[in-house]
């Protein structure tokens, strides 16, 4: 799978880290959630995240490993980026 900006995708979380989680899509392409674009920051566990399949939109698709936000907000403004594109 390759990531693409502004798309969404379902990700399975594998490891959480102190500054965020990483995640794996379908076909096994890593991905990295920073922790301020975690459903579970500030105030949840993120280790309890481990397994959980995460719907997440790609923010960065230049770095290495992607940069994904799983926010309501950051799926929202995407879909409105994705809208006026087409």
């Amino acid at each position: 799978m390759i990531y693409v900006l502004h798309h969404e995708v379902d990700v399975t979380v594998v490891a959480a880290r102190p500054w965020g989680l990483e995640v794996e899509a379908e076909g096994g392409a890593r991905g990295f959630v920073d922790n301020t674009k975690s459903p579970a920051w500030p105030s949840g566990d993120q280790q309890a995240l481990v397994g959980t399949v995460l719907h997440a939109v790609v923010i960065d698709d230049r770095r290495n490993p992607v940069r994904l936000s799983t926010l309501d907000t950051d799926v929202q403004i995407a879909r409105d980026k994705r809208n006026r594109s087409s």
